[in-house]
């Protein structure tokens, strides 16, 4: 099975092509302006706990909470439901996006062995196909949109 890891080293982390799909490590998602955002989870078929970190130069308003966005927040699947509503502050430019798992070891994991990332867009967003550290290459560990819906 493919080591997406290797292939991002020699790339400097750009963008790689695997069997005809621009595979990424992460994303920045722009805001273009809106500050309330939504996060869908469509499927998640991973061995592992799977999960999306999200980081801005803003902050974050989630489940009544603020939070730093450089501190970022971690969205465990597990943890939430199918559907999470946000808020960014209105300096934040984009959202920095990537998926994370943890193998059992209670370590958030990310950008290794097999990672990688396929980008779709939707309306007002994008969905993100990912692989986690597990070398496959199915990109269904987690899928999730990632949506603007007004400011």
């Amino acid at each position: 099975m493919p080591c997406f890891e290797d292939m991002f080293m020699k790339s400097r982390g750009k963008p790689i092509q695997y069997e005809g799909k621009t595979l990424v490590m992460g994303d920045d998602f722009p805001t273009h302006g809106a500050t309330r955002f939504r996060l869908v989870f469509e499927c998640c078929n991973g061995e592992w706990r799977q999960g999306v970190a999200l980081r801005t130069n803003g902050s974050f308003c989630v489940f009544d909470r603020h939070i730093s966005g450089n501190k970022g927040i971690v969205l465990w699947r597990d943890k939430v439901s199918d559907v999470v509503d946000f808020a960014v502050t209105a300096e934040a430019q984009v959202i920095d996006v990537k998926n994370v798992w943890d193998v059992g070891d209670g370590v958030m994991h990310s950008w290794h062995n097999g990672a990688a990332i396929i980008i779709e867009p939707v309306a007002n967003g994008r969905r993100y196909r990912c692989n986690d550290g597990l070398a496959d290459d199915d990109f269904d560990d987690i899928v999730f949109r990632l949506e603007r819906f007004g400011n």
